[in-house]
């Protein structure tokens, strides 16, 4: 079973993208900011992490990077998941090491085919 980190601080999202990933095979754990998304990204060891960008204590753009400048996380394919639609930001989440940018609300047939292309075997 595949792993997948959803990093997210608003609580709702959070259960909901979950729960449907769960009910799509997955094996989900969360963090509530960049903070704890780093420390579980680099004690979990997950297949593939979904990003929120804009969060407290450290924000995704940061996360993404220090998730990166470890050897043991730098592989890990990361979906940046953001309410900020333009190019600027999109450019921004993909320059900071992101490996695809989506707009919320996401398009969950959309969002798990994409996860399924990254965890092929």
């Amino acid at each position: 079973m595949s792993k997948v980190l959803y990093v997210e601080d608003h609580p709702a999202q959070r259960d909901i993208l979950a729960q449907m990933l769960e009910l799509n095979g997955f094996e989900v754990d969360v963090a509530s900011d960049g903070l704890e998304g780093v420390e579980k990204a680099r004690s979990w060891l997950p297949d593939l992490i979904l990003m929120d960008l804009r969060m407290p204590r450290m924000d995704g753009f940061e996360a993404i990077k220090t998730i990166r400048s470890y050897d043991e996380t730098k592989h890990i394919p990361i979906i940046a998941i953001s309410a900020w639609a333009s190019a600027k930001h999109k450019e921004r989440a993909l320059s900071a090491g992101a490996t695809e940018h989506f707009t919320k609300p996401v398009d969950l047939s959309r969002l798990l085919n994409t996860i399924g292309r990254y965890l092929k075997d």
